[in-house]
């Protein structure tokens, strides 16, 4: 039997039902649903909705089902408001009724400065659609000068070929200064990925970046050209992928570099994460317990060029960014090196539960507590010979159109009995 998702107005329904909607519904109120009707997408196609839309027609309402695909819904990270209930019929049936809001979908063509943690400050411009074609399509074009001179082009279609079959593609150049090393950067790259989801819960990816990277300065000019495929798999249990309340989500990722030409990289990086979210009341406000655990391991090529480092938004907060000056001291040489494992706590904490503005834009304010201690090192053989650095401190996580959150937060480094001076960090989405 093929069930039909209808989209349509009002007529025929009954505003003695609709008074007492919402206290049947409270009640217990569970009949069944005769059709399933979408309103307020005026840019996104009808099918790009109904495909999340399991709830079974001709069945008694099940309101953990109608919340799941309201939750599908808002992942798609295009609307700024999604909504559902149902609306009883004289026959004692009812329509399942999905309400959305689309949130801003392109930026204005134009120019304008953007801040990031490790370049500083960049003149922008170019042109973001993430709705492109009324399809889920992310279509990206632009550039900057500044702390980070880039232009490129990016591509991306969660259903691409089919159900959960996804398609990206990207290429450009930047060019910054390297902020620890006394080098410039420039790098051209491609990348071509392709994804497959297995139910709900299992999501795959396989792609590669055909890559040119070259430091220099002055006197020094090294040049990397290599093809890297790379495979990742998640196990995702999330409610809501912008600021999760339940679920898990666990990560492996490969990515193996492989010189050509004259170039004789060679490595392969291995990342796991491993995330867990639990809901600590049961108000609308939610307070919510995150953890999370990584380990990345890299097998091969280890010159100096590749280290790593922690004390940045996405690692181990508190401590200020590393500097030429900083490294070339070696008074903090347990902040580098090529294979690393740690752990974060944060405690998140609705201040503002996201609403819907006048102005039709979506608006909040969290508040969070952190804890990141991690330990990074040259080698795994050593790593657990070596005193882990944490930090600590507090933030506030603000949901944007089309960026998800912006996040920022202060902290405290703290290592070996001393505390840092503290520092500022500031990125776009949860930190895990």
């Amino acid at each position: 039997m093929t069930h039909v998702i209808e989209k349509r107005p009002f007529i025929g329904l009954f505003l003695l039902f609709l008074f007492y909607n919402s206290c049947l519904i409270g009640s217990g109120y569970n009949p069944k649903i005769s059709s399933i009707e979408i309103y307020g997408n005026s840019n996104t196609l009808d099918y790009i909705l109904e495909r999340e839309i399991q709830h079974p027609l001709f069945s008694s309402l099940d309101s953990s089902l109608a919340e799941a695909d309201r939750n599908r819904l808002e992942n798609l990270g295009i609307f700024s408001d999604v909504s559902w209930k149902a609306i009883p019929l004289q026959d004692r049936t009812a329509i399942l009724k999905f309400s959305v809001i689309e949130s801003i979908q392109k930026t204005p063509p134009g120019a304008f400065p953007i801040y990031e943690e490790e370049t500083g400050w960049s003149l922008t411009g170019g042109w973001i659609i993430q709705n492109f074609r009324g399809r889920n399509q992310t279509l990206q074009m632009g550039g900057s000068i500044g702390g980070k001179d880039t232009y490129g082009f990016n591509f991306s279609d969660p259903w691409m070929f089919g159900n959960h079959v996804s398609f990206s593609i990207s290429m450009g150049r930047s060019l910054f200064n390297h902020n620890f090393l006394e080098r410039s950067i420039d790098v051209h790259s491609l990348s071509l990925s392709f994804g497959k989801w297995f139910g709900h819960h299992i999501k795959t990816s396989a792609g590669f970046e055909l890559e040119e990277k070259s430091f220099f300065n002055e006197s020094v000019s090294e040049s990397y050209f290599y093809f890297a495929p790379d495979v990742s798999v998640k196990y995702d249990t999330r409610d809501i992928y912008w600021n999760p309340s339940k679920g898990v989500l666990f990560k492996q990722f490969l990515y193996n570099a492989i010189g050509l030409g004259s170039s004789d990289l060679s490595y392969t990086i291995w990342n796991q994460s491993y995330s867990l979210y639990v809901k600590l009341n049961k108000s609308d406000k939610n307070l919510i317990l995150a953890i999370n655990g990584s380990i990345k391991r890299k097998l091969g090529d280890k010159q100096e060029v590749w280290l790593n480092y922690f004390g940045d938004s996405n690692t181990v907060r508190g401590w200020g960014l590393p500097n030429q000056k900083l490294y070339t001291s070696g008074n903090e040489s347990f902040r580098f090196g090529h294979e690393s494992i740690k752990g974060s706590i944060e405690l998140r904490k609705d201040i503002i539960p996201k609403y819907l503005t006048k102005y039709g834009t979506e608006f909040g304010l969290g508040f969070i507590a952190f804890y990141d201690i991690g330990i990074i090192s040259d080698n795994w053989d050593t790593i657990f010979s070596i005193k882990p650095m944490s930090g600590t401190g507090f933030g506030i996580r603000i949901p944007v159109p089309m960026v998800d959150v912006l996040r920022f937060d202060y902290g405290w480094g703290f290592r070996n009995g001393e505390w840092s001076s503290g520092a500022f960090h500031w990125g776009i989405q949860q930190t895990f």
